[in-house]
């Protein structure tokens, strides 16, 4: 029985993976929290692809809360795995959320600069990620998932009032097709 789990693991590591994002959609919905300048999905190769998101703020935010919901299609997006909201000013200053802790440490190359509450207007500066590539080997040895497509909802709320929604979807397989 060990032999073949272990057998099992192995098989399961060797093999190679495909898996890139779909789609990317951002939605400003208060106009008064900030301004969306880029939510763009850049091709890099036929396998390869990389998000990228700038916003600008347009008032000092000293509570922000962040939703994520998770999807997998089936017969349509069905809820999977996580659905919370949390405190994302919070997390900035004690670390205290184990999921967005792991996002947080996956974005971090990506992020223009680390990030603190309260997040204030500053001219010309951004809150960006740039380049962000998906890493389905790091993601896969954190959440074991099956092949099929998966989706991510992040909605940024200040105020009490829904700013900002990102959509992103991505298509994993354990195979690449040639």
């Amino acid at each position: 029985m060990l032999a073949s789990l272990i057998f099992t693991l192995l098989l399961l590591t060797s093999m190679e993976v495909d898996a890139k994002f779909k789609s990317l959609h951002c939605t400003v919905l208060d106009h008064d929290f900030g301004e969306l300048l880029l939510c763009k999905l850049k091709a890099i190769s036929r396998f390869r692809n990389s998000i990228s998101v700038q916003y600008k703020l347009k008032q000092p935010i000293s509570k922000l809360f962040i939703r994520l919901e998770f999807f997998k299609r089936a017969n349509g997006w069905r809820p999977f795995l996580y659905n919370f909201t949390a405190n994302l000013c919070d997390f900035l200053a004690r670390n205290n959320n184990v999921i967005i802790s792991i996002g947080y440490a996956y974005l971090s190359p990506y992020l223009a600069k680390n990030y603190s509450c309260p997040l204030k207007v500053i001219e010309n500066e951004l809150l960006e990620c740039k380049n962000f590539e998906l890493d389905i080997n790091n993601l896969r040895n954190r959440f074991p998932i099956e092949t099929g497509e998966y989706a991510l909802q992040l909605t940024f709320i200040a105020k009490n009032k829904v700013g900002l929604t990102i959509n992103g979807s991505i298509e994993y397989n354990n195979y690449r097709e040639h």
